[in-house]
Formats: C-alpha cells, sequence, structure tokens
C-alpha cells in the first residue's frame, strides 16, 4: 500500500478511434473541442516499442487536444500488431487508458509493478520513456506514466492540426 499519493493528475485520457480526423472533427464541430494537433507514432520516432515485454514495432496517429488542464489523446491504430488494434477489434471505439502524472518515473513503474500490475505497453518517445499498465483490478482502467521532457525541451511540431 502507497504511503503517499502515486498519481499527481490526470494527464490525459486515451481513446482508440477508427480515424483520428473524423474524430477530432466532430469534437470540435459538436462540442468545441480543440484545437487538435496530430502526430504519426511509429519505429522512427519512438524507440524500443514493446508489448507484454516483447519487441513489438507498430504504428499510431494520434491527435491531441486539452480540456481545461487535461488531454483529450485519441488515438487511430496504422496496423493490426498494437494494444490500440487489438482494442479497437475487441471492444470498438471508446476510452483507452488514462495517463496520469507522476512525480518520479522509475519510482511510480516500480510501485506499480510491486503492486502486481503487469506491465502492457513500454517505449520512449523523444528519448523519455512511457508505460502501461493492467490496473484493471486496482483502478478499473489501464495507467499510463511517463517521465516528459523538462521545460524549455523542443517538441517536435505536429505533422497537422485542426481547425
Amino acid at each position: 500500500m502507497a504511503n503517499r499519493p502515486l498519481f499527481r493528475k490526470i494527464s490525459h485520457i486515451g481513446l482508440v478511434v477508427r480515424s483520428v480526423e473524423a474524430t477530432a472533427r466532430r469534437c470540435w464541430e459538436d462540442f468545441g473541442i480543440g484545437p487538435w494537433t496530430f502526430y504519426t507514432l511509429n519505429p522512427s520516432n519512438v524507440e524500443g516499442m514493446t508489448i507484454h515485454g516483447k519487441r513489438v514495432d507498430h504504428a499510431m496517429r494520434i491527435a491531441y487536444a486539452a480540456i481545461g488542464d487535461t488531454g483529450w489523446e485519441i488515438i487511430e491504430p496504422l496496423d493490426d500488431r498494437s494494444v490500440y488494434a487489438d482494442h479497437l477489434r475487441k471492444h470498438g471505439e471508446g476510452i483507452h487508458h488514462v495517463m496520469f502524472d507522476v512525480d518520479n518515473y522509475a519510482d511510480a513503474k516500480m510501485q506499480i509493478s510491486q503492486a502486481g500490475c503487469q506491465e502492457i505497453v513500454s517505449g520512449a518517445l523523444l528519448g523519455h520513456p512511457y508505460s502501461y499498465f493492467n490496473t484493471q483490478d486496482s483502478i478499473a482502467c489501464i495507467t499510463e506514466i511517463w517521465s516528459p521532457p523538462a521545460a524549455g525541451v523542443e517538441i517536435p511540431p505536429p505533422d497537422g492540426t485542426y481547425p
């Protein structure tokens, strides 16, 4: 049991969709969610992609918008190898994971693992590690944590925006 809160805040909620462009457009037109930034992630910009501890290169298109201080991330699998493609096959479109901010990525990863939660996915985006864990039995969702770039570190520009 944790003696202090592990999660500081919800950073974003991740959803799997069939088309990020169509979903972003509906979110904007129906509810004013946006503006959106789009990125394509694959082995050229994400290092060490693993699924259940095994190297599995895969690709996805993501779109990101803020709702207040919480992110809304939509993910479109671009192949059939990812956990996102698996989620789409089994459950259709919908919520996939919740990303929590943590004080220390390595400590959080160890604490989540010690709680008996299996790591599902890992990699490093822009050299910064991330992990998804099966926390379904404890907090009823998949949990993502990562070690974000420090303030002032330049993020590559998106490959698209909307509107």
